[in-house]
């Protein structure tokens, strides 16, 4: 199986990005890599599935606060996005993977 390296979006911060991006970026950071199937895979000899999509990603890391958007609404969509990367960079591949769990 081929693994696809994850690029970052084109898109700005300063704009929110879609849950998409957010996973995205999240992937790009940590070196994950896409399967053929569209899931998050981690580590390059044992691959650990992360999640399974971009967009699952994205949407778990926004529920559990590891990224945010502003909540002023009605909104125009052009609030930035926040990732904090304190809580995503202390926490291994492994543990992320079970925090994950759950919501596969």
């Amino acid at each position: 199986m081929k693994l696809i390296a994850i690029a970052l979006p084109t898109r700005s911060f300063s704009r929110w990005l879609t849950d998409e991006e957010i996973g995205r970026v999240i992937a790009h950071k940590r070196g994950w890599r896409q399967a053929p199937d569209g899931s998050v895979l981690a580590g390059k000899i044992r691959k650990t599935r992360i999640s399974g999509s971009l967009e699952q990603l994205g949407a778990t890391a926004v529920a559990r606060g590891w990224a945010s958007r502003p909540r002023i609404e009605p909104s125009d969509s052009s609030g930035p996005t926040h990732m904090m990367w304190g809580i995503i960079d202390a926490r291994t591949d492994a543990e992320i993977a079970e925090e994950l769990g759950g919501q596969l």
